[in-house]
């Protein structure tokens, strides 16, 4: 962040200590301060200013009716405003508007995420850049990533998220992206948003709310989005259809990734990543559009495209005793991305069984058991021999699948385990996948621990 005096901090007001006092950072929460954090006490952060102080922090901010409360303690400076995270989203805008950063904004049904941390390491060699954090994506995460842009960042990499209607257009409000990017429209959110005719136009709000000049990179064809882009806006397409400015054109899968060919405008461009799954494929295209709209040498960019990182349990793959592979992409679900995963270990080289443990796919509203449905019947065609349903929505999955798959329908993550380690065999590999609420995540873990003390 760039150095703000206290008395400059916007939406506040010194009620005790130096205002020529300069900030240097900010922090919400408590344990983690670094010296020269400004701390914003946000909901039950109030609770915590004394130890924010004690890590450093040079001054603390609560709100009004609060305020009483801290001039009680011995906090040094102490800083009022009248909503905290008003206060944290003033400072974000404050800071980003003075610098030269171009700001780019990702949103989407599935893919998020993955594609924000691609491009941030795709780019890391050629521009300086600031990248959202996990979950840094709603209206406390977005203003705390803009107050990490410092003077000499070049490039900050956001993610917007949203749950309803009008949320993204309220973070663009925030600061504006230069770059607006959305990796696809898909059902999710489905319970709040009714259709997916409005989580398009949900999404599409950060094509109104981008910078004066700003550019979109969108799906090629998707026309769920069509109603709601300007008709003079500037936008690079993305996809594996003949059309789009960056094409997929090609893709050989091998054991460790993926090897890709894109067309860049009708110029040939390879890379060989260590991502897997067509869906990271229209991933890193939506990225490498990103990278040309902000000038990048693209040879420099596919470089870089063997070690990109991947965020915790999405996709992340390991090597169980007695040869088991287990995949915990157990971070969120929704039908596109349980698609995306099954297919993937459809076609990843096995020389075991394919077996899935799926926990049930949150926020789809009256037609979630179809939707659950409809993923057991993919889990059929594609070729996985077993699926775990665990709880009782995921039931529909084996319902989907009928005769297609071995089924079994298990309550929970540690039943599940159970019934893996009673059919699981060497050389079988195990996809984890299910929405936070049914938390899988723990499943790979118990899986090794039990599959690690039976071994010889």
């Amino acid at each position: 962040m760039i150095p703000l005096k206290l008395v400059d901090v916007p939406a506040s007001l010194v009620m005790r200590g130096d205002p020529q006092v300069r900030a240097t950072g900010v922090a919400i929460d408590s344990r983690l301060v670094e010296p020269g954090d400004l701390f914003i006490a946000i909901r039950g952060g109030v609770d915590h200013i004394e130890a924010a102080t004690a890590a450093g922090a040079i001054a603390v901010v609560v709100e009004e009716d609060h305020v009483e409360k801290a001039l009680e303690t011995t906090i040094p400076t102490i800083l009022a405003t009248f909503s905290s995270i008003r206060c944290l989203q003033c400072i974000g805008d404050v800071n980003a508007a003075a610098t030269l950063a171009r700001r780019v904004g990702i949103t989407g049904s599935t893919g998020k995420t993955s594609t924000k941390d691609a491009l941030a390491h795709l780019i890391a060699d050629q521009r300086r850049v600031v990248a959202a954090l996990e979950g840094h994506n709603n209206e406390i995460g977005y203003p705390l990533t803009l107050t990490r842009i410092n003077a000499d960042t070049e490039v900050a990499v956001c993610e917007l998220a949203m749950r309803g209607k009008g949320q993204i257009a309220e973070l663009c409000a925030i600061a504006a992206p230069d770059i607006g990017v959305i990796t696809n429209i898909g059902v999710a959110h489905m319970e709040l948003l009714g259709s997916l005719e409005a989580i398009a136009a949900a999404k599409a709000e950060i094509a109104e709310g981008l910078r004066e000049g700003g550019q979109l990179v969108l799906p090629f064809a998707e026309p769920l989005l069509d109603p709601y882009v300007p008709a003079d806006a500037q936008i690079t397409t993305f996809g594996d259809e003949a059309g789009s400015d960056i094409q997929l054109v090609d893709r050989i899968v091998r054991d460790d990734g993926q090897d890709l060919t894109y067309l860049v405008h009708g110029e040939v461009l390879t890379l060989n990543t260590n991502l897997v799954g067509r869906h990271h494929a229209r991933n890193l295209a939506a990225a490498i559009a990103v990278c040309q709209l902000l000038g990048l040498d693209l040879e420099r960019v596919a470089a870089r495209a063997g070690a990109i990182p991947l965020p915790r349990w999405r996709g992340e793959t390991q090597r169980l005793a007695g040869g088991i592979d287990v995949v915990n992409d157990a971070y969120n679900a929704n039908p596109a991305s349980m698609e995306a995963a099954l297919r993937l270990l459809a076609e990843t080289p096995t020389e075991g069984r394919r077996i899935a443990v799926l926990g049930l796919m949150a926020e789809l509203g009256p037609e979630a058991e179809r939707y659950h449905r409809e993923v057991g019947a993919l889990a059929a065609r594609v070729g996985v021999d077993m699926v775990v349903a665990v709880g009782d929505l995921a039931r529909a999955y084996l319902d989907g699948a009928g005769d297609g798959v071995s089924g079994f329908a298990v309550a929970d993550a540690t039943a599940a385990v159970e019934q893996v380690l009673a059919t699981v065999q060497p050389g079988d590999r195990v996809l984890v996948k299910g929405s936070r609420a049914a938390g899988l995540e723990v499943v790979p873990t118990l899986l090794a621990e039990r599959l690690e003390g039976s071994a010889p």
